[in-house]
């Protein structure tokens, strides 16, 4: 089951339409009535249309988060030209403006008008009113052509059903926000809310995979019980003040596991750095919809979280990414954060979790430790002894020149005296970590039992279904098929407490290379010049110096002193008998410091 979050899967969805017709006396040529409708309907009380399912078609914009719905009118021998989702009203010109146009076709006497109209998500289930443009000669020969006032109102409803909750649901399951996205999610929950036990059954699955056989979705997407969202902390709090640590995740939909692993770390974060505010913000805009949607808990994407530094006038901000490896998602969110330099004094970047062969190390023990353990053995001593069983880690694999860390990762295992465990991917990148060639690796030791437990950060859906699910293609079914007794363990590194503290070193050695305020250790005036020796400091690149002859720093001229060793500089070319105003501060490769206190003196 190998998901691409990337790769998107357009659902067009054709239904159904009935609609309810009546006797309206301005509109000779449409008097006949039919009655019936079920939940699939787009309905109308006026009898104009008779779409069937060739001539109906219904689209969810996620730009725009309408659903567009196409319909065509019955053959007739009145032209419906346009149509506008208002009030009846005396005045054309109201209608005229918020007019969807028709497209026009057949012979007189019988022609078929198709209209496309948007109608707001928020909007699905309600009636809405319309009004009608009609082009249309009477049997005397006389044009009867304008906006026409009915005998009453007449409304259009787009009901709820499940195909339209599946639909509604497909469009947020996008990795991209949208000026739709919000009304989408929330549309998306209400429909599913208002549907029966029965049809919530019925809802179509829905997704985006490699391969088209693998769709899923359906009424797990919503009815999948994944733990209280309530004991969450979305971290999206404004008030942050000076120093932020943004910690960037990719993110997981299943409130548990990132409350324990998700909110480990930040907690564990929070605890070391209480001079950092700490701030949540996921990569994976998928995940959030789904959150947002099922729980009405609203996570920043990273260009939310960096927005709303900003506007707290955050100047040094330190990110600490919970990925596993430097690999495409990292150099993704590099990219992304880096568009705001500009907008802080500092951005330093943390490293994920295994960046050094020690972190590697400690990785492998840790997990190995804790999946003995939670197998029922006193010791690893006694796991490692156990010549039936095999423990299996599973990665998400990639395609980045990253991807050598899992081989590395079973090198240390083994060097370690692991002999039973074995590394693997989902995505089975490196080819040699693809769950076949596991379990050919498995089945050549001789064991067999398998204890299965994710390689990663947090024990979400590959967690939850590639590795133990229940259909045939898992790899908890997979190994079960191949004659292993097979276990899993939905357990995430996160939640460990050696992986936290792995995270809290990280972020130390970041936070050393913030460069803090200077100050000048003299200032010594000269003819014309100013001498000035600065302060040494030991992360700075080197340092920038402003001076000005008013206190306010206005027209302010600077100079750098480049090198942080070097800390002295003559200013030159300056007025006799003036009095300067400088200011000192620091700078490295991560931004700037503040600038130092006014310091004056009168040149010679």
């Amino acid at each position: 089951m190998k998901k691409s979050y990337k790769k998107i899967l357009t659902v067009l969805l054709s239904v159904a339409v009935m609609i309810g017709m009546m006797s309206i006396p301005t509109f000779a040529a449409d008097t006949t009535a039919t009655a019936e409708t079920n939940s699939t309907d787009l309905v109308s009380d006026l009898g104009m249309f008779t779409p069937t399912t060739s001539n109906f078609k219904m689209d969810v914009n996620k730009m725009t988060g309408n659903v567009e719905v196409t319909f065509t009118t019955k053959a007739l021998s009145v032209q419906y030209v346009k149509l506008a989702l208002t009030e009846q009203t005396e005045t054309d010109a109201v209608k005229d403006k918020n007019a969807y146009t028709s497209t026009i076709s057949g012979t007189t006497g019988k022609y078929t008008s198709t209209f496309t109209v948007k109608i707001p998500a928020s909007k699905i289930g309600q009636k809405i009113p319309f009004s009608l443009y009609q082009k249309y000669t009477s049997k005397d020969g006389t044009a009867v052509d304008g906006w026409k006032n009915l005998s009453k109102q007449y409304y259009l409803t787009l009901n709820n059903s499940p195909q339209l909750v599946s639909d509604l649901t497909s469009a947020i399951y996008y990795q991209e926000k949208t000026a739709g996205t919000d009304e989408l999610c929330k549309a998306a929950k209400t429909c599913w809310d208002n549907l029966s036990a029965a049809d919530k059954l019925k809802v179509p699955e829905f997704g985006y995979y490699e391969n088209a056989s693998e769709l899923k979705g359906g009424p797990d997407y919503f009815g999948e019980d994944t733990g209280d969202a309530t004991k969450d902390n979305a971290g999206n709090a404004d008030n942050i003040g000076n120093c932020e640590l943004l910690v960037a995740s990719f993110g997981t939909s299943y409130n548990t596991s990132r409350i324990e692993t998700i909110g480990g770390v930040e907690n564990a974060l929070a605890k070391a750095y209480p001079k950092y505010s700490v701030r949540r913000g996921f990569t994976s805009q998928i995940i959030i919809n789904h959150i947002q949607s099922r729980d009405s808990e609203f996570i920043d994407n990273i260009d939310e979280a960096m927005e709303r530094a900003i506007n707290n006038h955050v100047k040094v901000l330190v990110v600490q990414p919970t990925q596993l490896m430097s690999g495409a998602e990292y150099d993704e969110l590099v990219t992304e954060v880096n568009q705001y330099k500009s907008k802080f004094q500092q951005i330093v970047f943390s490293k994920p979790l295994c960046n050094t062969d020690s972190d590697k190390k400690a990785v492998a023990t840790a997990i190995y430790e804790a999946a003995a353990k939670d197998a029922g053995y006193a010791d690893t001593a006694s796991a490692i002894a156990d010549k039936d069983t095999a423990f299996v880690f599973m990665g998400h694999g990639t395609s980045h020149q990253a991807q050598a860390l899992y081989d590395q990762m079973q090198t240390v295992v083994t060097d370690l005296g692991y002999k039973n465990c074995f590394i693997g991917t989902v995505e089975g990148k490196p080819a040699d970590t693809s769950l076949e060639s596991v379990i050919a690796k498995v089945k050549k030791a001789g064991y067999k039992k398998v204890v299965l437990r994710p390689l990663m950060v947090v024990a979400g859906d590959h967690a939850h279904n590639d590795m133990a699910g229940k259909d045939a293609d898992s790899w908890k079914s997979t190994f079960t098929a191949a004659g292993f007794t097979t276990t899993a363990q939905i357990s995430g590194l996160g939640q460990l407490p050696t992986v936290q503290q792995l995270y809290v070193a990280h972020t130390k050695d970041a936070m050393a290379t913030v460069v803090t305020a200077t100050s000048f250790s003299k200032v010594k005036a000269g003819k014309k010049s100013v001498t000035l020796t600065v302060k040494k400091h030991s992360n700075a690149t080197g340092y920038q110096v402003r001076y000005a002859k008013a206190k306010s720093m206005k027209n302010a001229k600077t100079i750098t002193i480049k090198g942080a060793s070097k800390t002295t500089k003559t200013i030159k070319k300056l007025t006799s008998n003036k009095k300067y105003y400088l200011q000192v501060r620091t700078y490295s490769s991560n931004g700037h410091s503040d600038w130092s206190k006014v310091k004056s003196v009168k040149v010679k």
